[in-house]
């Protein structure tokens, strides 16, 4: 017998709620036996559909926040004290991962899709690039603007995992 959805593909399997042939490639395994996909009733988890209206909020948000928050952190460098610039820039970089990754989560509704890491990764490197050309200051590149720039990345991409 040919399977249904694949006809030139023979099989001796069967849907076990319609009896429709199936392949082993359309057979979904589930706890009452192989099911055809139809049968199976197949959906992604709600939690990683994102509907285009909120993608489309997302990658405003992403770009919003990154821009203000890179622009409104380099100009106010200037008001750092010389002893404080170490850390300034890895505690700008830290909240800046937490901000943007927290911005996107709200305005998508707590969703996971994969797509909103990448949201996310981009606009936490917006908030850097926007502050290394905004800020008077070149950055300095210690051993904690390092650690500021990977805990800010694992920040933005936290509320997606």
């Amino acid at each position: 017998m040919q399977c249904a959805i694949h006809p030139n593909t023979e099989t001796l399997l069967r849907c076990s709620k319609c009896e429709k042939p199936i392949c082993e490639k359309c057979a979904v395994q589930t706890p009452v036996g192989d099911r055809c996909p139809e049968c199976a009733n197949v959906q992604k988890i709600p939690t990683y559909v994102l509907p285009k209206r909120q993608l489309t909020q997302a990658i405003v948000v992403a770009l919003a926040v990154g821009l203000v928050l890179g622009v409104f952190f380099g100009l106010f460098q200037n008001a750092v004290p010389i002893r404080m610039v170490w850390i300034y820039g890895p505690a700008v970089f830290v909240g800046s991962g937490y901000l943007v990754g927290e911005a996107i989560a709200r305005v998508t509704n707590r969703k996971r899709a994969p797509v909103l890491q990448g949201l996310a990764i981009g606009g936490y490197a917006l908030v850097v690039v926007a502050y290394v050309i905004i800020s008077p200051e070149p950055l300095f590149i210690g051993f904690y603007t390092l650690v500021g720039l990977a805990v800010g990345g694992a920040l933005a991409l936290n509320p997606f995992r």
